[in-house]
């Protein structure tokens, strides 16, 4: 977070190709510090496009979402721990192992790196979670996960705005979190469910903001970015 308690603006970079990315990353300046890059690009692009944004002086949120047994989750680590990232996800409901053999691998491999949790994804809601067979809350069963993941050495969790209190309360002081969600408040939803705006995410406690759509689909990605960031500066920390 920066000095004054903000949280730090990640941009998501889910676009159609390579040129959009340059072109954002040139619209948006000096101001933008942090870039995700997610499974989109990364399939397409792949670790050149990683390279190539942190040789520019971004930090990389590379959100891949690694979900597999065990083993295979940490050879995956394994693969990705040359890349120059700050920030990297994988699902807390790959279970009690998978967190763990994660975890000890990257204080080993990956000092750097911050291992995120995803939770429940906020495409989801209600409805949605029950559907593939879990009954109980979306909030119950994001502190089920977050505590899961952070119980087994996992640094942050990456969960809904709506869940930032109670997770606050819920998790050590220490735990990262980073938040997508996010959306100024005459911003259409897009798909996400579970949404707050940027102020209202800051004095909820997110170290980082995940926002996508508002800056890339803006007339102007760095008036957008501005508007944000003026936004919680005049937020009371």
């Amino acid at each position: 977070m920066t000095s004054d308690n903000s949280p730090e603006i990640i941009l998501a970079l889910d676009v159609d190709d390579r040129k959009q990315i340059n072109q954002l990353l040139a619209q948006t300046g000096s101001r933008l510090k942090w870039v995700k890059i997610g499974l989109q690009s990364y399939l397409r692009d792949g670790p050149s496009l990683v390279e190539e944004i942190a040789a520019s002086g971004k930090k990389v949120f590379l959100d891949l979402k690694l979900h597999d047994i065990p083993n295979t989750m940490e050879k995956a680590l394994e693969s990705l721990s040359k890349l120059p990232v700050g920030l990297l996800t994988l699902h807390a409901c790959a279970g009690p192992e998978a967190l763990e053999r994660c975890a000890r691998f990257a204080r080993k491999a990956m000092p750097e790196v911050t291992l995120l949790g995803v939770t429940v994804l906020t495409s989801t809601n209600q409805a949605g979670l029950e559907a593939v067979g879990v009954h109980g809350q979306v909030d119950d069963q994001v502190q089920r996960l977050a505590s899961l993941a952070v119980d087994r050495g996992i640094g942050g969790i990456v969960c809904s705005p709506l869940e930032l209190p109670r997770l606050r309360r819920a998790l050590p002081p220490s735990t990262t979190l980073v938040t997508p969600g996010i959306r100024p408040a005459d911003a259409d939803a897009g798909d996400q469910k579970r949404i707050m705006t940027p102020s209202e995410a800051k004095t909820a406690g997110a170290n980082y903001l995940v926002i996508g759509r508002p800056i890339l689909a803006a007339p102007d990605p760095r008036a957008a970015l501005d508007s944000i960031l003026e936004e919680l500066d005049n937020t009371p920390a």
